[in-house]
């Protein structure tokens, strides 16, 4: 569940989607550029659900989708009459996102993943391809997701609306040139849903390689959830943001590359940031725009 707002709060901390309870299902995708991946079924135990998995961004790990309330304690691959056991390697409960060894199950599909979209001037096209097992179905791009209600959401997800039933949870989004440029989470309404972006699989993905879990970067900064508009409400001594001269009443209008006209967005744009990677921000100081770069780290613990 997303936490009740309050007066301020850092930027990095780690909040919870509130999701339904949808079966996981990834579909077969077919490329009209790039090799076709080869995804696998999995089941979930001790739930009945089941998925099906492909290969990761970096082609080292399978990626699948588990929506069920509780954890799992398991996972098999199914391919036709034959089962294996999956070497379970992390999950980001935040996406849903869980990765296993992919143990040549399936094999590489180097390029196949969308390369880094912004918001706004970089989004999805307009037209996509929802790739199930048996058939593509026409959707579009509709809008990004920041916000749903007064519930700020820790990433910004895809709008995608269909002229049919929504295809189950994990089913891939094709752009026109064959790469997938995200995987379906939810049910947003009978004919529209939302979609984790290609950059986030590779997000978590990266982390998920690195350290077996989602590693947020830390900056330092809290902003006021009360406010229209990114603005610094704290900064955090002896953090990296002080480090680089960050002030309280700063206002963030760019962030690693994004647009952040509002507080969601802001959220958006620093879900990205890395440990030991150095992120740009421009800041609104009074009436002059001023550059930063700053490394975060790891993020601060509660």
């Amino acid at each position: 569940m997303v936490p009740p707002a309050s007066p301020t709060r850092p930027v990095n901390r780690h909040f919870a989607l509130s999701l339904l309870r949808v079966l996981p299902v990834f579909a077969l995708v077919s490329s009209q550029v790039f090799s076709q991946p080869k995804p696998v079924k999995i089941g979930f135990l001790p739930s009945d659900l089941s998925a099906c998995a492909v290969t990761s961004p970096d082609d080292t790990l399978l990626v699948s989708v588990f929506t069920g309330p509780s954890d799992f304690s398991s996972a098999h691959g199914i391919n036709g009459p034959d089962k294996a056991s999956l070497t379970f390697i992390g999950r980001d409960k935040v996406t849903r996102l869980c990765f296993f060894q992919n143990q040549r199950v399936v094999p590489a599909e180097a390029k196949l993943w969308r390369k880094r979209f912004l918001t706004a001037s970089g989004s999805p096209p307009g037209t996509l391809q929802a790739l199930t097992p048996s058939r593509s179905i026409n959707c579009r791009f509709d809008k990004w997701v920041t916000q749903v209600g007064d519930k700020v959401l820790p990433l910004g997800l895809l709008l995608i609306s269909f002229q049919e039933q929504v295809p189950p949870a994990g089913t891939p989004l094709a752009d026109p040139e064959g790469r997938i440029a995200g995987l379906i989470l939810q049910p947003a309404s009978a004919n529209t849903a939302y979609a984790i972006p290609a950059e986030a699989v590779q997000r978590v993905s990266g982390d998920i390689t690195r350290h077996r879990k989602l590693v947020r970067g830390w900056l330092g900064i809290s902003l006021s959830t009360e406010s229209q508009i990114p603005r610094i409400t704290r900064v955090w001594p002896d953090s990296p943001a002080a480090k680089e001269g960050l002030r309280e009443n700063d206002v963030i209008v760019k962030a690693g590359g994004y647009v952040t006209e509002r507080y969601p967005d802001a959220v958006n744009a620093l879900f990205y940031s890395i440990p030991g990677q150095a992120t740009s921000l421009e800041i609104l100081r009074g009436s002059e725009r001023l550059p930063f770069q700053i490394t975060p780290i790891s993020q601060k613990p509660e």
